[in-house]
């Protein structure tokens, strides 16, 4: 059982970061991946932002935003340099909601389709990769965090891609 999301992922090196969850595209139609945490039932899915970094917007997208447009936006920064190196730390959490995904444990993986983005579990400890693997059981969950280099970029905005995918049982 695999579910598999591409997401998007835009940075404004002066202004913005987006990470927008486009669609789902299961291999084999299962409810393990959902791009809004909750339904008007206040069912719990797996994803959910982690203010001041993220956000659902009025279509239900996972938005990153490091700019003052930020509904949570802290009052300081307008975006990112260029040639620097960023970490930001629980900026969505991923859960295994059994009653929906119907497995006791499940393995998300998600990959970055660019080297200036890569992401971690939990808290940054120095290892970051552009392909994470998660194992969550059942009523657990995973804070994701990302690390977004700018070397080399000039200032401007950027549209990046990354997947999430979710299948049942561990990732090794």
């Amino acid at each position: 059982m695999r579910t598999t999301k591409k997401v998007a992922t835009g940075v404004g090196i002066t202004v913005i970061l987006l990470i927008g969850l486009w669609g789902l595209y299961p291999s084999r139609p299962i409810t393990v991946v959902y791009a809004i945490p909750e339904d008007g039932n206040g069912m719990s899915f797996i994803e959910s932002p982690l203010p001041p970094y993220s956000y659902l917007n009025d279509e239900g997208f996972l938005v990153v935003d490091i700019s003052p447009n930020n509904p949570f936006y802290p009052g300081y920064g307008e975006g990112l340099s260029v040639n620097s190196t960023y970490v930001f730390e629980k900026v969505f959490v991923i859960k295994n909601n059994e009653s929906i995904t119907g497995e006791s444990e499940i393995c998300v993986r998600i990959t970055s389709e660019t080297p200036e983005i890569g992401f971690f579990g939990g808290s940054f400890d120095g290892n970051w990769g552009e392909v994470v693997e998660v194992s969550i059981s059942a009523g657990e969950s995973v804070e994701i965090g990302a690390r977004i280099d700018t070397h080399g970029l000039s200032t401007g905005d950027y549209t990046e891609n990354f997947i999430i995918e979710a299948w049942g049982g561990s990732c090794g």
